[in-house]
């Protein structure tokens, strides 16, 4: 854990120092960095295509029983959907569940925790926008290179096909890049949040991180998962919620701040929830 949150601190406490336009970053690692990572991960390996699916099938069932916790809650509490349901749904599998997953699991996990992360990303591009905005098209995840990167990085896993070494160490080294990025990203985003609504702020962080991990401990169970693809699943599921909710948030009008308020305490509750959880699975 140690590693992840130094290099999050350290964004959190440049971000209290400077400020910069992080847009340029966040671009950086959706168009380049993260597709060569996704592409390096996938192919080194042949993919059980069979895992795969379970794994799509896994996030598919921990998102539709968060939002089905989600709005519950929100129907109680009488909030607004579209600003409290996201939050709820979509969790942290990029900037903070796929540094988790390599330092804990290693590589053999981290291509199941790849696996995890486009499977949510697909969802959130979706689902998550139909949510926020109607009338918008839910085909907006075909704008990214996200899913294509998947798609040849299976390709190049189940054909057997080699990259020239030449372009195979360049996406390697692009690829890496990501993870340090993605963790700096996260803390500086941080550090610009500040909590509002801090009891409800926490209620929802919390059933994003507890109502995730039951649900992936219930996957697990229903698709006979083992061993590290079991130990990934469960603790892709414990994340806390996605800074890509604040991100859609801001750009359809659904009250961002409330929203990155949640990230936030969704966030600090992880803080001690993850070292648990990850001390649970090893053991």
């Amino acid at each position: 854990m140690l590693p992840v949150f130094l290099i999050a601190s350290l964004g959190y406490l440049f971000g209290k120092r400077k400020k910069i336009d992080l847009s340029a970053v966040n671009e950086f690692v959706i168009y380049l960095a993260t597709p060569a990572l996704i592409i390096s991960s996938l192919s080194k390996d042949p993919i059980e295509l069979g895992l795969a699916g379970k794994v799509f099938l896994s996030v598919c069932i921990i998102v539709g029983g968060c939002s089905l916790i989600g709005l519950l809650a929100v129907r109680v509490l009488k909030l607004p959907v579209k600003v409290y349901l996201p939050p709820v749904m979509f969790a942290n599998t990029g900037n903070m569940g796929l540094p988790l997953v390599l330092f804990a699991f290693g590589e053999t996990g981290f291509k199941v925790g790849i696996l995890y992360m486009v499977s949510t990303t697909i969802l959130h591009y979706t689902v998550g926008i139909l949510i926020l905005n109607y009338d918008e098209s839910p085909l907006e995840i075909f704008k990214l290179p996200l899913i294509y990167s998947a798609i040849a990085g299976v390709l190049l896993s189940v054909s057997d096909v080699m990259l020239p070494t030449a372009l195979d160490r360049a996406v390697d080294l692009l690829g890496e890049a990501s993870i340090p990025t993605m963790i700096f990203a996260l803390g500086y985003k941080l550090s610009e949040v500040a909590l509002r609504h801090v009891s409800r702020s926490f209620i929802i962080g919390a059933l994003r991180v507890f109502g995730g991990v039951a649900l992936g401990i219930f996957t697990v169970w229903i698709f006979k998962l083992n061993g590290v693809a079991a130990n990934v699943v469960i603790l892709q599921s414990a994340m806390p919620p996605a800074i890509f909710n604040f991100v859609l948030a801001e750009k359809y009008n659904q009250d961002s701040q409330t929203v990155a308020s949640i990230i936030l305490a969704g966030t600090i509750i992880s803080i001690f929830t993850s070292p648990i959880i990850i001390a649970f699975l090893l053991n």
